[in-house]
């Protein structure tokens, strides 16, 4: 081989550049197939930076073997994105650019802040996304770092390009566009108290509501009903970014052990497969469009799955103490590699892994990195005791041990984490690669929603240390970062977590009230009204409203009307609100009451009167019946009715009299004569209900 390349070899991508272009003009002038909206080259294999090594290896997927190699001078922990024409290294306080085609450093610029971002090689990008920071940096053409207001879920794209965020605890759903250097706009909104994540499902994006755990499709600038997925999933699941074979594949923490649910969106009802995957620490899910991965970090070891909940493979990782990176690449192979990238295991797409170890030089440094033009060859000489013939002396070399490694700063710290408290968040955290020099201390710093921040420094064999002094109901982020002797090291940040005050039954509704027309009778409306009670931590479901007689209903709002109360029954009303805690455990409240008082019961009082000859002649103790009627309607008609106890055939036609303005009225009727005898009188009110006076002994 002679090391040099043709001139037609070098320029090799621009000419299919121009083919690609010349193509699709031609197709639009014909009218054959419609225009190509961008010439895209899919980029193959992956790039992982060895901090050990200081060098920067391709990963050759289809083969598994390294491919190119170079130097560069890169902070530890550094990922690699790439383009189809350039690759970036994205360390915590710097991001250098570099050329594929001639495997040499360009420009390098300085990341939003020291926040380890989530890489996404897609069309348009690459990105680096800084959730916590809120803001996403497009690596590639053209260049641009767009803020999101506020903190942001992680991102997915869609195959057009467009990627779709949504921010935390804000509710709105937005769109950044392939090519766009700007938000392109919010175009619906799920609850802003609703924990959730976005995933794509069928080529479309969703989100995900942890809250109701159902699944709502983002239909231009319509959120779906949404489909229920008949699991109840904790607020801290995670979906994977897309689907595989049609089936979301979702991670829950859960309470006591994790598991991975495997949803079938199509199916009405959702039908799930759940895989235990008992206690651990895990990170993922994420799918390749056909089998799902996870890494079991407590026991080092990367597991994949079929759609059908399947294991398919199982591998280890040699560094179970640091940050594993698992990323999707643009040939539909997951690529998992350790902290240092010593290390890159490479999920096919028929779930199979292959190991790759990144501890040596590349395989072929005269070969090619997967899709790119070639390096100029390097003439090497022969190994030694090659006994070829030859005119001149067989040259033989000596390797030299490389040298040693200086001591840098230290890595991240490892699995950070945060359980919320009340008014406090206990932060736990491995130890952070020490790069050769121990590990003197770390720094544990938070920012709260409501600017409230802090920091302080805890001993270098920490590894927890509890927050107070926090705001129940106030989102925090948390970040460790480990120094040496060498200085400081990246942070590792939380996502969001809220402190809260201990969950325990609502308090009793307040305010509770009974309403009604006192003259509306026989019957009438009762209107029951109450304020929100103290929720001590619980989530509101909805209200029990108990009623004497009348059985029990559940409410939404703070009112409810029971229609049509007899005027004259009492009822005592009983309303308790059922709150739902983080766990999904179901608490009732205490109870308020308030009492339908019954309208009492109209009075007839009877005594003797004047005394009367009136039809009684010369009969002895003649005299009126006194009748006086108390309480009745007013102004009403009632026709009183005299009885006697004596079997005599006393007869009366009664008399119709009528209540004035109060309801009352007294009138001297109704003659007679029989000492001894026991009288009284009667009024039938109008829905039937006798009214007797007390009995009178004559």
């Amino acid at each position: 081989m002679t090391g040099k390349r043709s001139a037609a070899g070098a320029s090799r991508p621009f000419v299919l550049l121009a083919v690609v272009c010349v193509a699709a003009v031609g197709a639009v002038l014909v009218g054959a197939t419609p225009p190509l909206s961008a010439a895209r080259f899919a980029n193959t294999g992956h790039w992982t930076y060895n901090s050990v090594l200081g060098m920067v290896f391709h990963v050759d997927g289809a083969t598994n073997n390294l491919d190119a190699e170079f130097p560069i001078d890169a902070e530890v922990g550094s990922q690699v994105l790439q383009s189809d024409t350039s690759g970036w290294v994205v360390g915590p306080s710097r991001i250098t650019e570099f050329d594929k085609e001639s495997l040499s450093p360009q420009e390098w610029a300085k990341p939003p802040s020291n926040e380890i971002p989530l890489g996404i090689e897609v069309v348009g990008g690459p990105y680096a996304v800084y959730p916590n920071t809120g803001r996403i940096v497009r690596l590639g053409d053209p260049a641009a770092s767009i803020p999101t207001d506020g903190a942001i879920g992680n991102p997915v794209v869609t195959e057009d390009g467009t990627m779709w965020f949504h921010r935390t605890g804000k509710g709105p759903i937005c769109t950044l566009a392939k090519d766009a250097v700007e938000v392109s706009g919010c175009p619906v909104s799920a609850p802003p108290d609703h924990a959730g994540a976005l995933t794509v499902v069928d080529g479309r994006p969703a989100f995900l509501d942890l809250f109701t755990s159902r699944l709502h499709t983002i239909d231009g600038d319509s959120l779906g009903e949404g489909v229920d997925l008949g699991v109840l999933l904790s607020p801290n699941s995670r979906p994977a970014a897309q689907d595989a074979n049609g089936r979301l594949a979702i991670l829950d923490p859960g309470p006591a052990q994790s598991s991975l649910i495997l949803v079938d969106t199509k199916t009405t009802p959702a039908q799930s497969v759940t895989v235990a995957l008992g206690s651990g620490d895990y990170d993922g899910p994420v799918s390749t469009g056909e089998v799902v991965a996870l890494v079991d970090r407590q026991n080092g070891t990367v597991l994949t799955y079929g759609s059908d909940g399947k294991r398919k493979d199982e591998k280890p990782l040699k560094d179970k103490a640091g940050e594993p990176r698992l990323s999707v690449g643009e040939d539909k192979r997951l690529y998992v590699e350790d902290t240092d990238g010593t290390q890159v295991l490479v999920v096919a797409e028929d779930g199979h892994v292959r190991n790759v170890e990144v501890t040596r030089k590349a395989a072929t440094t005269a070969g090619t990195a997967s899709g790119q033009s070639q390096k100029p060859d390097i003439a090497l000489p022969p190994p030694p005791n090659d006994h070829r013939q030859t005119d001149q002396p067989i040259a033989t070399t000596t390797r030299r041990p490389p040298p040693p490694v200086p001591p840098g700063r230290p890595g991240a710290p490892a699995a950070v984490s945060a359980r919320p408290g009340n008014g406090s968040a206990d932060v736990t955290w491995g130890a952070a690669p020490d790069n050769r020099a121990p590990i003197t201390s770390y720094v544990v710093s938070w920012q709260g929603s409501n600017g409230q921040s802090g920091s302080v420094p805890v001993g270098g064999g920490a590894g927890a240390y509890q927050v107070n002094g926090l705001t129940n109901g106030v989102s925090y982020t948390f970040t460790v970062a480990a120094t040496n002797q060498m200085g400081a090291g990246p942070g590792s940040s939380t996502g969001p977590v809220t402190p809260y005050a201990p969950v325990s039954p609502a308090a009793a509704p307040v305010d509770l009230r009974a309403g009604y027309d006192v003259d509306d009778r026989p019957t009438r409306d009762v209107t029951l009204t109450w304020g929100q009670p103290a929720l001590n931590g619980g989530t509101l479901v909805h209200y029990e409203v108990t009623a004497t007689g009348l059985g029990t209903r559940q409410v939404t709002g703070t009112q409810v009307v029971y229609p049509q109360v007899q005027a004259r029954q009492a009822v005592t009303f009983t309303v308790y609100a059922v709150t739902r805690a983080s766990d999904g455990q179901f608490l009732t409240g205490a109870p308020a009451s308030a009492t339908h008082e019954a309208v009492p019961l109209p009075q007839l009082s009877l005594s003797k009167g004047p005394p009367t000859e009136e039809d009684c002649g010369e009969k002895p103790d003649c005299a009126w019946m006194h009748v006086v009627l108390t309480g009745f309607d007013p102004n009403t008609s009632y026709h009183v009715q005299p009885y006697n106890n004596d079997n005599d055939g006393y007869t009366n036609p009664g008399y119709t009299t009528t209540t004035d303005a109060n309801g009352n009225e007294a009138f001297d009727r109704f003659a007679y004569t029989g000492p001894g005898e026991t009288v009284w009188v009667e009024v039938i009110l109008p829905d039937g209900t006798p009214i007797r006076s007390n009995q009178l002994v004559w």
